[in-house]
């Protein structure tokens, strides 16, 4: 069951959540990444994200709690998109993911929790 903070996210902060989850699985991070992100999901969804915040929540979450919180806030984000914000996301992630011309087992994984949680064939 989320957690009461990850109920009250919105767009912007469940969409940053999952995109820098998803460029840190493989284990790489670079830091142009981050800011791709924050520009796609400010651009996108136009709502409030503290990001000083954000990225001390994702700094201290253990790698161990990764897929829970990503399913979580996958969750969440599915309650409060449209299927067309749904689809932008994925498609944005997608391009997180192939940044480097490869996709790695974790994020495949990430990626396919995505596609089935969101009913998105």
């Amino acid at each position: 069951m989320p957690t009461q903070f990850i109920q009250k996210m919105n767009k912007t902060e469940a969409g940053f959540h999952l995109l820098m989850i998803l460029s840190l699985a493989d284990g790489d991070m670079h830091s142009d990444e981050s800011s791709i992100i924050i520009d796609f999901i400010e651009k996108i969804f136009k709502e409030k994200i503290d990001l000083i915040k954000e990225q001390a929540f994702l700094r201290a979450l253990p790698r161990s709690e990764w897929n829970t919180h990503f399913h979580e806030v996958s969750a969440q984000f599915y309650k409060i998109s449209t299927y067309e914000e749904r689809n932008k996301l994925i498609e944005f992630a997608m391009k997180v993911v192939m940044a480097d011309n490869s996709m790695e087992h974790s994020e495949n994984k990430y990626i396919n929790e995505l596609y089935d949680a969101w009913d998105l064939a």
